[in-house]
């Protein structure tokens, strides 16, 4: 007979981060690191890039960069966003548990809005003027498309994952539903402490990108 616990865990599968960005991705990484779990966020464009060349070629997702627990923040700006693979990636990677990071929609716009100084929202216009062939597109239109994607993506994602017991909603500002996230992880198999999600910078994870 072996005792309960002397017999080996079973690997946790990997994380995907499937909200979008300035919604606490890196805040969510960092509960991961911290808990010893590897995790790889944005990377300077070059995770996202991976994926995207992957999928355009027909490889797995992940190839390349497929040793990490947890995935954050897989994007590039106006051109490529990852998380939006998020049935491929169930597919592709069975036992995953995907995690939906929100926040109140117009403040998330805001912030987004406001990052790099403007600097993000300025280079999304200007792939999306190129990418629509349309040099009228202002930043109030960005604004409405924003607020669009995000009902889009929330939309997708709770007509997937209904019923799934590897899908996971919270609001990065609600102290409860932190609490209930790192609930979550741990039934799940992960070694998670506390019940917050540790600040990034100089920004609580409310803000936190």
């Amino acid at each position: 007979m072996v005792w309960d616990w002397l017999r080996p865990r079973s690997k946790p599968g990997r994380i995907f981060l499937i909200g979008h960005n300035k919604c606490g991705t890196r805040s969510f990484h960092k509960l991961l690191r911290k808990n010893g779990y590897s995790s790889i966020h944005y990377d300077k464009g070059r995770l996202a890039r991976r994926i995207q060349a992957n999928f355009t070629f027909s490889k797995p997702l992940l190839d390349g960069v497929d040793g990490y627990c947890g995935y954050t923040d897989m994007e590039l700006c106006g051109e490529f966003y990852a998380y939006r693979l998020f049935p491929l990636l169930d597919l592709q990677y069975p036992g995953s548990c995907f995690i939906y990071n929100t926040r109140d929609v117009s403040r998330w716009v805001d912030s987004r809005m406001n990052h790099r100084k403007g600097k993000y929202a300025r280079a999304y216009l200007d792939r999306m003027r190129r990418a629509y062939d349309d040099p009228s597109l202002t930043l109030d239109d960005l604004r409405q498309h924003w607020e669009e994607a995000w009902q889009r993506h929330d939309l997708d994602l709770k007509r997937y994952f209904a019923g799934r017991s590897n899908f996971f909603a919270f609001n990065i500002s609600v102290p409860s539903e932190q609490a209930a996230l790192c609930s979550f992880l741990r039934r799940r198999g992960y070694r998670i402490r506390g019940k917050v999600l540790p600040h990034a910078g100089a920004r609580s994870a409310q803000a936190a990108s």
